[in-house]
């Protein structure tokens, strides 16, 4: 890689890992109507989002048992099946990570629970290819916020100019811009490819 070329910021999760939470959740309901509406009761990314934010799993379940009890042992069976909700990789993207990684250094920015990237890291890896890597968990802020690109930049003496973040969310993209960034969204390999290939990169 030329040194010229930006380094690599990977998000994880619908860019590395497929991430389908739905899956870890569907035993428990008659049909997909009956899982959107337990969904939307009890606002579930939201209460999942505290954990990528760091409030430890075992917490996490009992808070919410107690303000929907009829749920109960949805909550506590969705961690226990967690590995359902991270199926997979998403095609392609792994032997980019992975060429970019032999070639020189790749970082990373989550929303990541750092219990759940533990349990997932003896399944899928080839995520411990990171040169660095900032899970939302161990620093107690989730993307978009500004202040994970900071501290990702600081830790590892990187200028914000010379990086390319690439993510699956709009939001997470659009704060990385306006951190000084260059980004790209995140739609499928063949076009994260040639939008890294445009940018000098190769593997």
């Amino acid at each position: 890689m030329s040194r010229f070329s930006p380094v690599p910021v990977f998000d994880i999760g619908q860019v590395l890992l497929r991430w389908e939470p739905k899956r870890a959740l569907q035993r428990h309901f008659a049909d997909a109507a009956a899982l959107e509406a337990f969904m939307a009761e009890v606002g579930f990314m939201d209460w999942h989002a505290r954990q990528d934010a760091g409030r430890p799993v075992a917490e996490a379940v009992a808070d919410h048992a107690a303000r929907f009890p009829g749920h109960a042992p949805v909550f506590a069976s969705f961690y226990d099946d967690w590995l359902k909700a991270v199926p997979g990789e998403v095609p392609g993207t792994r032997a980019i990570f992975e060429g970019l990684a032999a070639g020189g250094p790749v970082f990373g920015i989550s929303n990541f629970s750092r219990e759940l990237f533990d349990r997932t890291l003896p399944a899928h890896p080839f995520l411990g290819q990171f040169s660095g890597l900032v899970l939302s968990a161990d620093v107690g802020i989730n993307k978009p916020d500004p202040r994970i690109y900071a501290i990702l930049c600081e830790r590892y003496a990187l200028a914000p100019g010379d990086c390319i973040f690439i993510d699956d969310a709009p939001r997470n993209v659009e704060a990385a811009r306006a951190f000084g960034m260059d980004a790209v969204l995140f739609t499928d390999a063949l076009s994260l490819s040639d939008a890294l290939r445009a940018r000098g990169l190769v593997w």
